[in-house]
């Protein structure tokens, strides 16, 4: 329960901005523009999605935020922006973003995640790198070897498991 609660916050925090942005439009002559609606409609539909359907609230939520990081969206009555060059930022939807993808590490590498060494090459390089250590470390004595595959040892993993493989051919005879 503890982490559903922190994983809104972001949306919570937008949603307090957008009410307040809201008050300060109702006690005062400040107008909001296009940028303001369209912020607004974005942030309801985050918010519904977070409710229905929370796989696609992700995807929506994060890419809210990025508009709003590139000022093509707002839902906070000021407006703070800094740029670089002729790229303008928005550090406040920066912030939510940040807190967005921190708070949802366990999601964001559902939907991105590593690259697994599938392919036939990868493995078959692996293996040569490995069969090339082996060749290097076949004179090596037992102690050498324990010393390779120490977790410790600044050995790559291909050395390490030529080390443990060496090892474990020693041990056989």
């Amino acid at each position: 329960m503890k982490k559903e609660i922190k994983k809104i916050i972001p949306l919570a925090v937008s949603i307090l901005l957008l009410i307040i942005s809201f008050g300060i439009v109702l006690a005062t002559e400040y107008n909001l523009n296009a940028k303001h609606y369209i912020g607004t409609i974005a942030l309801g539909i985050s918010a519904l999605l977070y409710y229905k359907k929370k796989e696609i609230y992700y995807y929506f939520f994060a890419l809210t935020l990025t508009a709003g990081i590139i000022n093509l969206i707002d839902f906070f009555y000021i407006n703070y922006i800094f740029g670089i060059g002729i790229f303008q930022f928005n550090p406040i939807f920066l912030l939510l973003l940040i807190l967005f993808l921190a708070l949802n590490k366990e999601k964001m590498s559902e939907f991105f995640p590593e690259k697994e060494m599938d392919t036939e090459k990868e493995k078959e390089s692996f293996e040569n790198k490995i069969k090339i250590f082996e060749s290097k470390f076949s004179n090596k004595t037992e102690f050498e070897l324990k010393k390779i595959i120490d977790k410790n040892s600044p050995y790559v993993e291909e050395a390490r498991i030529a080390g443990k493989r060496l090892l474990d051919k020693k041990n056989l005879f």
